[in-house]
């Protein structure tokens, strides 16, 4: 799955998280959000953690 810039992500704990940063392909710098809309966390995620991207900034045609 291709992951950009500032995408939406679910992540397989059922947390959210927007990617600020990509350092290399399968590893990111996110900020982490719980069910409720609260910032838990900055930190960097990997691909294994990413479930689905729930929205994305552009689509692809």
């Amino acid at each position: 799955m291709k992951i950009k810039k500032f995408d939406v992500v679910e992540l397989k704990n059922k947390n959210k998280a927007v990617i600020l940063e990509i350092y290399k392909r399968k590893k990111y710098y996110a900020e982490i959000v719980n069910e409720r809309g609260e910032t838990v966390t900055k930190r960097d995620i990997i691909n294994n953690e990413i479930k689905n991207v729930i929205y994305g900034k552009e689509k692809i045609r």
